[in-house]
C-alpha cells in the first residue's frame, strides 16, 4: 500500500503541502479578552456547564478558550487539558482515510462494498462507497436498534468487533440507494471495515500514522485501540429526565461503547487536537483538490446549529455568508463541532460536556467577535499598501488593482499561514492578471515588490 508523504515542497509554482507549522503564537491580551467576553456570555445564556474552544486563525495565530465547570458537583473548573468524546467528529477523520485511499489508487468511490467486505443478509453488497459517505445509502442506523445502546451499560468494558455489531443490530434498508438521504452510524462502521480490509491493518493504525502522528496531535484517542490516557472532562446527562443534565455520563462511555462507535463516533480529543484535525483536512495538506470538492459538494439538509448541507463524510455550515465545512458530534454528555473556514480560513472546534447543547449559537456569536477583532487589526496593518485582487473569490484567474507594476515583477503568494506556496510572473491585461488556478481551495496572501514599497492582498481559491 502507498503512503502519503508529508514532507514540504517548496518548488516555484508547486503548491506547498506539509506539515504544521510550528511556534503558533497565541493572540493579543485584548483580542483574548473581548472572546473570552463572548464564551462567558453564550455559556450562560446557554445554560451549559461548561465550554471548552480552540480557534486557529490565519495569520497563525490561535485562542485557546474555557468557560464554566468540568464537575457540576464539585465545581471544578474547566480546563484546557480535559479531552471530550468527539462523536460522530470522527467521521471526518475516517473520511479523510477514505479519500486518501481513493487518491492512493486503492479503492474507488463508486466501488461496491460488496467488492471488499462481506456484509450481513440486510446489507446489501451492491451498496457504493460514495453513498456510504453521503449517507444516501439507504441502510438503517444499527445504533437505533431496540438493544443496542443497553450494552453500553450492561456490559461496559466489553469489545465488540465491527461485523459482529452489525449482524446484530442491522436491519432491512430503508430506501433505494441515492434515492434519499438518511443519518447513518451504520455507513461509517462499513467504511472502517473497508478500510481494514484495503490496508491489512486496524483502522486505529491507520488513523494514528495517517493523521495523529503526522499532524502531531498529541491527545488524541481512539479507544479501547489508542486507550484514552489524557484528562477526560465528565460529560452531563440524563438517563431518565428530558432536558435534565445531572448525571455524569462517563462510567457508561467505556470500551463497550467506544468499540460500538468505533469508526463512526469513538474518537476522544481535546478541542485543539479537532481544531488543527480538520484545519490539515480542509486546507489541503492531507488531500489533494479533487477530494475536498467531491467531499464538499452536498445534499441540501435542514439540520440544527447553521448546518445545511452534507458532502462526503462533511458538513456544512453557514455563519454570517461564510461557509466552514467539517463536522458536528453528538452523544450522551457531549456536543462537539469542528470546521474551517473556506473563506476566511478560521479553524475551530468547540467542545461542551453536556448533549444538545447549542454549539451553533456559540459559534456565531465567538466567530462573530473574531472578524470584529481581525478587521481592526488588517485595516490598521495594510490600509497603506492595500492591493484590490477580483473576482473574489475566484475559481483561477485574478486582475490586481493597485501600484504599477515594474517590469519583471514577482507576486509572492502564501497560503493563510503565511507559507510560501508559489511565485507568479503577472500575465495579460497589461501584465495584472495572475492565475492561480494550481492551488487548491483556501485563502491566499499575494503581495508584490513595487516602486512605491510592498503592497498586500487577500484572496479566497474556491
Amino acid at each position: 500500500m502507498k503512503r502519503r508523504s508529508l514532507l514540504p515542497l517548496l518548488l516555484l509554482a508547486i503548491p506547498f503541502r506539509g506539515l504544521p507549522v510550528k511556534g503558533q503564537q497565541p493572540v493579543d491580551p485584548a483580542m483574548a479578552a473581548a472572546l473570552q467576553q463572548v464564551l462567558d456570555s453564550c455559556r450562560i445564556a446557554t445554560v451549559v456547564p461548561g465550554i471548552s474552544t480552540t480557534f486557529l486563525f490565519p495569520d497563525g495565530r490561535y485562542w485557546n478558550g474555557v468557560s464554566g465547570v468540568a464537575h457540576i458537583g464539585t465545581n471544578a473548573p474547566m480546563d484546557t487539558s480535559y479531552v471530550f468524546q468527539a462523536a460522530s467528529v470522527t467521521k471526518h477523520f475516517t473520511t479523510t482515510i477514505v479519500m486518501q485511499l481513493v487518491e492512493e489508487g486503492e479503492l474507488a468511490l463508486d466501488d461496491t462494498i460488496g467488492s471488499y467486505i462481506t456484509t450481513p443478509a440486510d446489507i446489501p453488497g451492491s451498496t457504493r462507497i460514495r453513498h456510504l459517505l453521503n449517507h444516501r445509502s439507504g441502510l438503517a442506523d444499527y445504533l437505533q436498534a431496540p438493544g443496542a445502546a443497553n450494552n453500553w451499560f450492561l456490559h461496559p468494558d466489553s469489545v465488540w468487533p465491527p461485523d459482529q455489531i452489525l449482524e446484530l443490530y442491522s436491519d432491512e434498508p430503508l430506501f433505494a440507494p441515492n434515492a434519499a438521504f438518511s443519518y447513518s452510524n451504520t455507513n461509517f462502521m462499513l467504511l472502517g471495515m473497508i478500510v481494514e480490509a484495503v490496508t491489512g491493518t486496524s483502522f486505529a493504525q491507520e488513523l494514528q500514522e495517517r493523521i495523529l502522528d503526522p499532524l502531531g496531535l498529541e491527545e488524541a484517542y481512539f479507544p479501547p485501540d489508542l486507550p484514552i490516557t489524557g484528562n477526560l472532562v465528565p460529560g452531563w446527562t440524563s438517563f431518565t429526565q428530558p432536558n435534565v443534565y445531572d448525571t455524569d455520563v462517563t462510567p457508561v462511555l467505556q470500551d463497550c461503547f467506544s468499540s460500538f462507535g468505533w469508526s463512526a463516533g469513538a474518537l476522544v480529543a481535546r478541542p485543539w487536537e479537532l481544531a488543527h484535525g480538520v484545519r490539515a483536512m480542509q486546507d489541503g495538506t492531507l488531500l489533494e483538490a479533487g477530494s475536498l470538492t467531491a467531499m464538499r459538494t452536498c445534499t441540501n439538509v435542514n439540520f440544527t446549529d447553521g448546518c445545511n448541507g452534507y458532502g462526503l463524510g462533511t458538513m456544512r455550515y453557514t455563519y454570517a455568508g461564510r461557509t466552514y465545512y467539517g463536522h458536528g458530534g453528538d452523544i450522551s454528555g457531549f456536543t462537539q463541532m469542528a470546521v474551517h473556514g473556506i473563506h476566511d480560513s478560521i479553524s475551530f472546534a468547540i467542545s461542551i460536556n453536556r448533549n444538545n447543547a447549542p454549539r451553533g449559537p456559540i459559534a456565531a456569536a465567538l466567530l462573530a467577535a473574531a472578524h470584529r477583532a481581525l478587521s481592526v487589526g488588517i485595516a490598521h496593518r495594510d490600509a497603506p499598501h492595500l492591493l484590490s485582487v477580483h473576482p473574489n473569490p475566484t475559481t483561477g484567474l485574478v486582475h490586481l488593482d493597485g501600484p504599477a507594476l515594474p517590469s519583471g515583477a514577482i507576486i509572492d503568494v502564501r497560503d493563510a499561514l503565511g507559507r510560501p506556496v508559489q511565485r507568479i510572473r503577472p500575465v495579460g491585461v497589461a501584465a495584472r492578471s495572475v492565475d492561480l488556478s494550481a492551488l487548491p481551495p483556501g485563502t491566499y496572501q499575494l503581495s508584490v515588490l513595487t516602486t512605491e514599497g510592498p503592497w498586500w492582498g487577500r484572496v479566497v481559491r474556491e
